[in-house]
């Protein structure tokens, strides 16, 4: 027997939803559920696709009169509807598949829905006192709210009050706002016009007092703001006066007398504190630069008061000072000078020129020109050094004197420039600093940015015309050409030092001492050019094969002029670069004229040494004298590292009359004959090849023959008589391995061109005398005895 599914677990349609306990009243009025339609009804009728369950045809009577009307008002496609959902239920579907009957099952249904219909009003009649319980309480609660409703509706009356009271407090509060910023700024605008119009007591006493210090600096500063402030003839631009020129308010009428008359007494007490200060600079031992610094510009301000307060007192002050310190200058590198005076030791004197009698370069008890004095005047040695110290500390006087110490006065000078330089420097610092910045402004024109400078140059204008004078001075007797090289370049480098400083008060001066020392060296330049020009080789002293003086002075004074010419060169040799690429503070005018008057000194040494070479008593020993003279010109190039026109020119002559040596000394060594056979043999091939003529080269075969047995007989004698030649001319060993290399070089290429010209002369069958001529490996391994090179 089947099992049917119990109403509960039947799903329920929204139109058949089993009702809720409500109330007493809805269980009394509660319809029965309908009966379960016939088979016929329900083909025709809506049924349940669940349940199967359909309505009857016939009504039961227990439900109200029901006519064809109603059934007009169902709607019928809503039960269509439920049909199929009820069709899609997985119960309703189990129930159709296993055939259960719906008649029972629908009583079935409808006897479960009255139990559980039962049990509901069951429960709720239990319930009933709770109900009671819990609707009495609705009421107290009802009764609750009603009162805190009341009680809300005060609150918000009594916060409407409120918020009324409180927008008329923020309306005050505004308004009294708006009285206390108008307060504060009538406030600000008088205690600004007060500050700068009142005369505070302790300002007051500490002006008319006696000491100058820092608090009296500030109330200085002070006064001067005041006294700007009240002499304003329009309102003050910060509209602390409001509409009206401070002078013109009644504070400004009663101020004005009074700060009057302590203008009068701040300025009367400052002239006599800058006067005191400067009277102390007179004094011998006092330490300047501290009283220029502590004295003077620490109190700066007050001589800017002294400058809007009183023009005259500012001059006087200004004129003051730049006499005093001018004379106290003056008088310390006065007696620096004199000082170093004593030091300086002379270096070249008028006769230290390079081509001059020899009386004048003779040693005292000697006939003999004295060697030791050649460089003295004419070679740079260490003195250059002088330029590595140009920002070392100048010469102490005292402890010069206590070790005996002399210098160049290149030395002096550069301690005196350093000096200068130092005090320039920080004079030039001091005037700026200080009569610079408050100067004042005459006549409508503004001439404060020259006002230092022209203090500047006040002060030092007498002691750079002393360093003049001191320095024209020593120029009229100055015949020392290094000496003054070495000043130009000091007079160089010390105008770097300013402007690097950036500070340009010094260049006047040093264009002065360039434009001295120029036409001095050209004076002397000249006089050393004149001496070579018009020299006497006669009365030059004696001439031997050895270097003359004169080749070594003019190749000493040649490579210093040409090496401070290029001292600004990093690679510190002279590289004959123009003026023109020279950097711009090397150009001081004379660069050119340098370059071209050692031009023409070498010209005139080269003639000069040609007249001197003519007084040797064989060409042979001419060539000796000009090779031993231009080999140590060339050897002082080297050692100083000159490059350039003047080298090339002495390099080419040297070549020259060594080549001009090496024919001589092969003639003079019995291979005259041999030499000249080879020459005139050679131009008779030459000349034959030119017409066209062939066959063998037409010799003189006893010639030949007697010059092939005289040199198997003496060619090595003859080797050995030129090496003692060579090393007996030439003192330069290096230069006469040279020479020797060369002359054996040449003998041997004259013949290695003999044995040729005897190849020519009998090309097929050689002659008797053939089996005499020497072989060229003999030749060559003799000359390797005395050569190492070959």
């Amino acid at each position: 027997m089947s099992t049917f599914p119990t109403a509960s677990s039947l799903p329920r349609s929204p139109t058949h939803a089993t009702p809720q306990p409500a109330s007493p009243t809805l269980v009394e009025t509660t319809a029965p559920p309908l009966p379960p339609l016939s088979a016929a009804s329900t083909r025709t009728g809506p049924a349940s696709a669940a349940g199967g369950v359909g309505t009857k045809s016939s009504f039961s009577p227990r439900t109200p009169g029901l006519c064809s009307k109603d059934l007009n008002d169902f709607d019928f496609d809503g039960i269509d509807k439920d049909l199929e959902r009820f069709q899609q239920d997985e119960l309703v579907k189990q129930a159709l598949s296993r055939g259960v009957e719906l008649k029972g099952y629908s009583a079935q249904i409808e006897q479960e829905l009255k139990e559980v219909e039962m049990e509901s009003v069951k429960e709720y009649v239990q319930q009933s006192s709770n109900v009671a319980a819990l609707h009495g309480q609705i009421q107290s609660c009802d009764m609750i709210l009603a009162r805190m409703q009341e009680m809300l509706l005060g609150f918000q009356a009594d916060l409407g009050g409120i918020s009324d009271e409180i927008r008329h407090l923020q309306e005050e509060s505004r308004s009294m706002s708006i009285k206390l910023q108008n307060r504060r700024d009538v406030e600000a605008q008088l205690q600004k016009f007060l500050d700068k119009m009142v005369l505070p007591p302790d300002m007051v006493s500490t002006l008319t007092g006696k000491e100058v210090s820092d608090a009296y600096m500030e109330y200085i500063v002070n006064l001067n703001s005041k006294l700007a402030y009240i002499s304003q003839t329009r309102p003050a631009p910060d509209g602390s006066s409001l509409d009206m020129a401070p002078k013109e308010t009644a504070a400004g009428k009663e101020m004005a007398p009074k700060l009057e008359k302590l203008r009068l007494k701040a300025v009367a007490k400052g002239r006599d504190y800058f006067l005191q200060r400067i009277a102390e600079l007179r004094n011998p031992k006092t330490h300047v630069q501290m009283v220029q610094q502590h004295g003077l510009l620490k109190y700066k301000h007050l001589y800017k008061f002294l400058v809007n307060a009183a023009p005259e007192v500012v001059e006087d002050v200004r004129t003051t000072y730049v006499e005093t310190m001018g004379k106290t200058v003056f008088s310390l590198f006065r007696a620096y000078n004199a000082q170093l005076q004593k030091l300086v030791v002379e270096v070249a004197n008028k006769n230290d020129l390079i081509a001059v009698e020899e009386s004048a370069v003779r040693g005292l008890f000697s006939s003999r020109v004295d060697l030791g004095k050649r460089g003295d005047a004419f070679s740079l040695g260490g003195r250059d050094k002088v330029l590595g110290t140009v920002e070392d500390e100048p010469i102490l006087v005292h402890i010069a004197q206590a070790q005996k110490a002399q210098y160049p006065y290149e030395v002096c000078l550069r301690s005196v420039f350093k000096h200068l330089t130092e005090a320039a420097t920080c004079e030039f610092l001091f005037c700026h600093d200080f009569f610079d910045a408050h100067a004042p402004e005459p006549a409508g024109q503004n001439d404060s940015g020259h006002r230092g400078t022209e203090t500047f140059n006040a002060v030092f204008a007498r002691t750079l015309s002393l360093c003049l004078e001191n320095l024209e001075n020593y120029l009229f007797n100055c015949y020392d050409a290094i000496s003054l090289l070495l000043m130009i370049r000091l007079t160089i480098f010390f105008r770097r030092i300013m402007q690097r400083r950036r500070i340009p008060v010094l260049d006047a001066f040093y264009d002065r001492v360039t434009m001295l020392l120029w036409p001095r060296f050209k004076a002397i330049f000249d006089a050393n050019l004149k001496s070579v020009r018009t020299a006497n080789a006669k009365k030059l002293g004696g001439v031997d094969l050895h270097p003359h003086y004169v080749s070594r002075r003019y190749a000493e004074f040649t490579a210093t002029c040409l090496a401070l010419h290029a001292a600004a060169y990093p690679s510190g040799g002279y590289t004959g670069a123009p003026a023109a690429v020279l950097p711009p503070v090397m150009q001081t005018g004379g660069e050119d004229m340098l370059l071209h008057d050692v031009s023409t000194l070498t010209r005139e040494v080269l003639t000069l040494l040609q007249r001197l070479a003519e007084r040797q008593r064989g060409i042979k020993e001419r060539y000796v004298f000009l090779i031993n003279n231009y080999d140590q010109i060339l050897n002082v190039f080297h050692e100083r590292r000159v490059e350039g026109e003047e080298r090339r020119r002495f390099e080419e002559a040297l070549a020259h009359q060594r080549e001009l040596f090496v024919e001589e000394e092969l003639k003079t060594a019995s291979f005259g004959r041999l030499i000249a056979f080879v020459k005139d043999s050679e131009a008779t091939a030459a000349s034959a090849l030119s017409e066209g003529q062939e066959g063998p080269l037409e010799v003189d075969a006893g010639e030949a023959e007697q010059l092939v047995r005289e040199f198997a007989a003496s060619w090595k004698a003859g080797i050995e008589g030129i090496y003692r030649d060579v090393m007996a001319y030439f003192a330069n060993f290096k230069n006469g391995m040279e020479i020797l290399k060369q002359v054996l070089t040449q003998l041997l290429l004259y013949y290695t061109r003999f044995q040729e010209i005897l190849k020519k002369a009998w090309p097929r069958n050689s002659p008797a005398f053939a089996q005499d001529v020497v072989q060229t490996s003999q030749i060559l391994s003799e000359i390797r005895k005395y050569n190492r090179t070959f």
